[in-house]
């Protein structure tokens, strides 16, 4: 992982860790980058790895997914435009297509929730907001990336956050996502 020049210190809770990239996941994950924004400098290489990384823990059969990288002004323009939102947030995620593969069936009980589908769908991220938050909780803005492109698919995958069960399962699902790229999310630190 290239440093970055706007990290203090790298707490020891964002130690670096790349799993292990299967090459069936290069076929079966597709992965576009557009980045617009100049505020900070991101490894698109990693993004597609913790993209593939996700889907395949989450067992899904095959994805199509696109990430667009903007600035405040442009999330907050998207997010006023599709949930009527008046301010900027730090990501937003929308499944475009969603289907269970016939050969995955029956789910087994436990699995992810992203086990057996296949997936098209589109997440934009702040990368402004993410280098706010990153020297807000002393980590990495690439680090914070990570977590808003996880968090992003986990919704794609069906996770949602809009009550406190689900939010709380859904954040461990980040936890344990995130462990795999030795993260733990500012989140899950006491107080």
């Amino acid at each position: 992982m290239p440093a970055n020049s706007d990290s203090k210190s790298k707490p020891a809770h964002a130690k670096s860790s790349t799993p292990e990239i299967l090459p069936d996941w290069i076929t079966r994950y597709e992965v576009e980058i557009d980045d617009s924004q100049k505020v900070l400098k991101v490894d698109h290489r990693r993004l597609v790895d913790v993209v593939r990384s996700v889907l395949a823990v989450e067992k899904c059969v095959s994805a199509s997914i696109s990430i667009a990288i903007v600035d405040n002004e442009t999330i907050h323009d998207l997010n006023i435009r599709y949930l009527q939102h008046d301010y900027p947030t730090d990501v937003l995620s929308f499944l475009l297509e969603e289907e269970l593969d016939p050969d995955s069936l029956p789910i087994p009980k436990g699995s992810p929730r992203g086990c057996g589908k296949r997936i098209e769908g589109e997440i934009i991220l702040s990368s402004e907001m993410a280098k706010q938050m990153a020297a807000k909780y002393r980590w990495r803005p690439l680090d914070e990336v990570t977590l808003y492109v996880v968090h992003g698919l986990l919704h794609l995958c069906g996770y949602d956050d809009m009550t406190r069960k689900e939010q709380a399962s859904m954040q461990q699902r980040e936890r344990e996502v995130l462990a795999d790229w030795g993260l733990s999310p500012h989140y899950a630190e006491p107080a």
